[in-house]
């Protein structure tokens, strides 16, 4: 049967075909390639972060006293307002003066140390930066931040044992008798302060 046999090698040709146009176009047409975003590295430097200000905290360090504990308050109550142990100095013979201190520091340093007389609270003394003295000052500052913190209030005088350096004694604007006074070191910088009512707060050698 010719017949058939030409049809049917027809119809195979034609499915060939169709076959062949079904099938997708190759090209050289090349697929961008996806970016993906960088992994952060776990050993990747944090965000520095910037130390807050020094600000004075008024209800604690003012020209009342440390506290609750006022100028002319008894030991206990510098104790209470301080929360923690202090070690008492005993006063030289003949003397009622003596001092509470929260620590002996490196080079003689007391960081912050409670006067009294005739036992009464009468003046603390600071010699670190832990503690802010009102005008937001603290140990290491310059003078000129002094005087600016306390532009009009403040006095100059030469100290009295250290060459080139000088006291910076501030009244307060209520105009009240306690007193505020830097030592300013002869490079210019705030050595010590302490806060107290006179005549204590003039004693230069504490209570030696």
């Amino acid at each position: 049967m010719p017949h058939l046999k030409h049809s049917s090698l027809w119809l195979a040709s034609i499915s060939l075909a169709t076959l062949m146009g079904c099938k997708p176009a190759v090209t050289n047409a090349v697929t961008p390639e996806t970016t993906l975003p960088t992994p952060v590295s776990s050993t990747a430097p944090a965000a520095e972060i910037m130390p807050a200000a020094a600000i004075n905290n008024p209800s604690v360090v003012n020209y009342q006293g440390f506290g609750s504990a006022k100028f002319g308050g008894n030991e206990e109550s510098v104790r209470m307002s301080w929360g923690y142990p202090l070690i008492v100095d005993a006063p030289a013979k003949g003397s009622t003066c003596f001092y509470l201190s929260a620590e002996h520091m490196p080079n003689q340093k007391r960081g912050i140390g409670f006067m009294f007389e005739d036992a009464k609270f009468v003046r603390f003394d600071v010699d670190d930066a832990r503690q802010i003295a009102p005008g937001n000052i603290k140990v290491g500052d310059n003078a000129e931040q002094v005087l600016q913190a306390h532009s009009g209030r403040v006095e100059s005088a030469a100290h009295k044992y250290v060459v080139n350096a000088h006291t910076l004694t501030v009244t307060p604007e209520d105009n009240s008798a306690a007193r505020l006074i830097f030592d300013i070191g002869a490079d210019g910088k705030v050595l010590s302060w302490r806060i107290g009512v006179p005549p204590q707060v003039f004693y230069v050698e504490g209570c030696s």
